[in-house]
């Protein structure tokens, strides 16, 4: 058997990731362009259920220039490189993968912008636990969750063994593995 776990929110809460990445952005705006309380707009916004447009919500708010290109990109582009020193494992997560390590393979299927899902993993220190780990990023986005891309990968190198996916996202994370014939878990937590 095969234990395949998906990422963020299963592994770790990835709010730490977002919280901690969209202070190190809220930095570089007020130091570099001047946007004076740009990091407390962004938390704020965050904290509130904010999701998307984070960096332009926030310049409208402070009554500010809409942000060009350029700084957008900027600011994105700072967000996605952010390189935690360290994430917290969901405690139980951590008891469980060290149980499961100790008598099956375990592997990550994980979506989300590269190289941000490479350095969440590294923060995590996944690779002492887990191979392989897809980023389905890496193979191109029409290969994200649900498609089955990533799984058959996963079942191709490790040809006739059963197994088993856990993840949090109904809306993606098990339609392809149920089509597969694999047994799913869904682990549902109160933040996230």
């Amino acid at each position: 058997m095969v234990v395949v776990f998906d990422l963020d929110d299963t592994l770790y809460p990835e709010s730490a990731y977002v919280l901690s990445a969209l202070e190190e952005t809220g930095r570089l705006g007020e130091e570099r362009l001047g946007l004076v309380g740009f990091t407390s707009a962004l938390l704020r916004l965050f904290k509130s259920g904010k999701r998307t447009k984070l960096f332009q919500t926030a310049v409208e708010e402070m009554n500010r220039p809409a942000l060009t290109g350029e700084t957008l990109n900027l600011l994105l582009t700072t967000y996605r490189n952010h390189q935690p020193v360290r994430l917290a494992w969901h405690p139980d997560a951590l008891e469980l993968v060290k149980v499961l390590h100790a008598r099956y393979p375990l592997a990550i299927i994980s979506d989300g912008y590269m190289p941000t899902q490479r350095l969440k993993a590294e923060a995590l220190g996944a690779a002492q636990w887990f191979s392989p780990i897809i980023f389905t990023e890496e193979l191109g986005r029409e290969y994200w969750k649900p498609s089955a891309r990533a799984y058959e990968s996963i079942m191709q190198s490790f040809p006739g063994e059963s197994f088993v996916y856990i993840g949090d996202n109904l809306a993606k994370d098990f339609i392809a593995p149920r089509a597969l014939g694999w047994n799913t878990i869904c682990v549902h937590r109160a933040d996230g």
